[in-house]
């Protein structure tokens, strides 16, 4: 996706970029084409479900066709607005929190979800224990919550395809000393900010190994865990299959190859 898609202007002050317009189509597709079938459940109606780091909201707005009680956390001023607008007010419930601290949310929560969604944000996560030991409380004892991200070692795992030049999208690019990605960086012309972004997302990464004992940790258990060459996503980005890791049981490959981890929790049993 170019990060200097030109910004079309929607009812009210705030404008959303083409490139936000894209993000909340692809939601919404993710949502119908992906994750209702993942969850396993043939009806939402009435269920509570939470996204957390829930961007333009196009998930949400998806489950609320559904007949869902919707509910979403969004972190950054820009992607919060952006949900504002492309959502019709008070339909769902969008509220402007960072889950790492309860303070900015106990207002808006006040009550257990059925279904919680932490879909490619718990890479960017500092406090990642804290985030799932908060989430564990939000979720009911029979609740399910669906998590994805890039592994640490992956080929993307960086988010460096986001950089506009394609000189900038290599796989692996992130793996660079920092002060070899930086002045990389700098080269492409991209602005200290951006580059912050890159730098911080390199450090906040992790593995399937190390997430996965912090799920156990957290106390969380797996039901499902599903680890993708092409995940899902590439689908409605680039048409691609969806195809798992064929090398998904060899320790090292598993990190390497796969692009996208995804894992349906619960509570453990008590």
């Amino acid at each position: 996706m170019n990060d200097s898609a030109v910004e079309v202007e929607l009812p009210g002050v705030h404008q959303v970029s083409d490139r936000c317009l894209r993000c909340f189509n692809e939601q919404q597709w993710y949502a119908e084409s992906f994750l209702y079938d993942y969850f396993g459940d043939e009806n939402v109606a009435g269920k509570r479900i939470l996204e957390i780091g829930c961007a333009e909201a196009g998930l949400l707005k998806y489950y609320n066709t559904k007949g869902a009680v919707c509910s979403g956390i969004e972190l950054t001023d820009t992607r919060y607005n952006n949900a504002l607008v492309l959502n019709q007010p008070g339909i769902i419930h969008l509220f402007q929190a960072d889950i790492c601290i309860p303070e900015t949310y106990q207002s808006e929560i006040n009550h257990q979800y059925d279904y919680i969604v932490l879909r490619d944000v718990i890479e960017h996560i500092e406090e990642k224990e804290t985030a799932l030991k908060n989430i564990h409380g939000m979720l009911k004892e029979d609740g399910k919550m669906f998590m994805s991200f890039p592994p640490k070692y992956c080929s993307y795992a960086g988010h460096q395809q986001v950089i506009p030049k394609w000189i900038g999208k290599l796989p692996y690019l992130y793996l660079l000393p920092n002060f070899l990605y930086r002045a990389y960086l700098n080269l492409l012309g991209l602005p200290e900010q951006r580059i912050s972004y890159f730098l911080s997302t390199k450090r906040t990464r992790i593995s399937i190994k190390n997430m996965k004992r912090l799920i156990d940790r957290t106390n969380f258990e797996i039901e499902k865990e599903d680890l993708y060459l092409l995940r899902p996503a590439y689908s409605f980005r680039f048409g691609l299959p969806r195809i798992k890791n064929p090398f998904s049981s060899i320790p090292g490959l598993n990190e390497f190859m796969t692009n996208g981890a995804l894992y349906l929790l619960r509570k453990k049993s008590i």
